[in-house]
């Protein structure tokens, strides 16, 4: 059986994540393909790659196994913050509902996901999972009444009711709330 890859996390994100490769993982990706910053380190680092590429291919070709792995490794260790894909993004809809159980069956952990998928219909998100949509220039504003994550590179002037990131999740944490206190996030491009 392969064995998923969970970051234990970093200076930036320090808290248990689970990736997949950038782009091919992503169904909206066409604006920000070029400046995505998970691609420099997919690029660079090969034992990145190897991972994000060996998570895509286990969520896509066995996700009962993919999702299975991530409850292990969630009942084993009970974190307490649980980010999904600092690089990629939802499948699909079946790959949602796994997020979506598993955040039911773990209601102590906070989870996390950005994402691009404004094609999917978000219903019944538990409140220890925050869903929020990705939204860079160029692309559509989406329709779903979710918080909202700006790329702002100059040019994007959509973003409303929203603080700047302050580049450190563990000084900050908003995100991992910004269903609750109404608000959206705007991250410089880097």
């Amino acid at each position: 059986m392969h064995k998923i890859i969970i970051s234990k996390g970093n200076r930036k994100v320090p808290y248990p994540n689970i990736s997949l490769t950038p782009v091919k993982a992503c169904a909206n990706h066409q604006e920000c393909k070029t400046s995505c910053y998970a691609r420099k380190a997919y690029r660079q680092y090969p034992n990145v790659r190897k991972a994000w590429d060996n998570n895509l291919n286990i969520a896509e070709t066995n996700p009962v196994n993919y999702f299975s792995q991530v409850n292990e490794f969630l009942t084993q260790k009970k974190p307490d913050f649980f980010r999904w894909h600092v690089a990629g993004d939802i499948l699909n809809k079946a790959y949602l509902q796994g997020m979506i159980s598993l955040a039911n069956r773990h209601s102590d952990t906070k989870f996390l996901a950005f994402t691009k998928r404004y094609d999917l219909t978000y219903r019944s998100i538990p409140k220890n999972l925050s869903i929020v949509m990705s939204v860079w220039p160029g692309m559509p504003t989406p329709t779903q009444k979710l918080p909202r994550a700006y790329m702002q590179d100059g040019s994007e002037t959509r973003a409303k009711n929203a603080f700047p990131c302050p580049g450190n999740c563990e000084g900050c944490g908003l995100c991992w709330y910004l269903h609750k206190i109404g608000k959206n996030v705007v991250f410089k491009k880097h």
